[in-house]
């Protein structure tokens, strides 16, 4: 699980969410098998989507979608308003060189291309926008989303840092103005305190608290606490229901062979079919 904090500043004319997502980012990478940089570009996302857990209507779920010509492939990530994340990354494995800061190439493994956001509000039909992935680093392609698609200004820092035994640091901080009539030094403190700025690094040093004091210059905010957890609601039921979409001659192929996977994209969860499994549900469907 992930502590986030969250809540506004100068009288609501701000909000913002912070989430120490180290341990969601690390179950990511175990359930999927992820190498070093699948993780960091998955685990950007994953962390992403959780800082906006707070912002989401009941029942809302919201899904980003990356799809760049990168070597990374589609990238997705989702969350709701019960503080849950999953995503998958179509290429597990794979490195490129580190790029002229000495750090994961982000970037590049994404690539250029679209951010296709989808918020599912409980509605007939969900609400489906798209923007161009302007940086690749994730972070500004999620602020570029809010700023251009809900015409509210959005900041949004994202970081993973890896050792040899998995995710050592994961998190992300987002700042959402709210009311354009706040003061311009209070914006302008926000803005500065974000060039440059690590969250990997911070997260070592301050608490999420500290942190958001910090970056927004004041300590008159009103802060809520949750847990945000890697969760995903897939079952051997719902697997059973996608083998109910395939013909009569795939099924009988399928008992042929004596057996039947199902793989789940959101958490490489793996559901197996026995050949008996496959006989009775042949004659229920047919």
């Amino acid at each position: 699980m992930g502590k986030i904090i969250y809540g506004t500043a100068y009288a609501g004319k701000l909000r913002f969410s912070l989430l120490e997502g180290t341990d969601i980012v690390e179950v990511a990478r175990k359930q999927h098998g992820l190498s070093y940089l699948p993780t960091v570009v998955l685990g950007r996302l994953l962390v992403g989507a959780g800082l906006v857990c707070p912002w989401l209507s009941e029942k809302e779920t919201i899904t980003f979608v990356l799809s760049g010509d990168g070597p990374a492939g589609t990238v997705s990530a989702q969350s709701n308003s019960r503080y849950t994340v999953r995503g998958y990354i179509t290429n597990k494995n794979f490195e490129l060189e580190r790029n002229e800061l000495g750090k994961f190439d982000v970037r590049s493994a994404v690539g250029s291309g679209s951010l296709t956001v989808v918020r599912d509000v409980g509605l007939r039909n969900p609400l489906i926008s798209k923007v161009p992935i302007v940086s690749g680093e994730i972070a500004e392609d999620i602020a570029y989303y809010y700023t251009v698609s809900e015409q509210i200004p959005s900041a949004f820092a994202l970081g993973v840092l890896m050792n040899k035994e998995g995710v050592v640091k994961a998190g992300g901080v987002a700042i959402q103005v709210l009311d354009k009539s706040i003061d311009e030094k209070a914006l302008a403190h926000v803005e500065n305190s974000l060039k440059g700025f690590s969250v990997t690094s911070a997260l070592g040093n301050y608490t999420l608290e500290e942190l958001a004091e910090r970056l927004l210059g004041t300590w008159d905010l009103i802060i809520e606490t949750a847990e945000v957890k890697f969760h995903c609601g897939c079952s051997k039921e719902k697997a059973r229901d996608a083998l109910t979409v395939l013909s009569e001659d795939d099924l009988l192929g399928l008992i042929a062979e004596g057996r039947a996977e199902v793989t789940c994209k959101w958490c490489s969860s793996v559901y197996v079919f026995e050949k008996d499994e496959l006989v009775q549900l042949l004659k229920e469907e047919f």
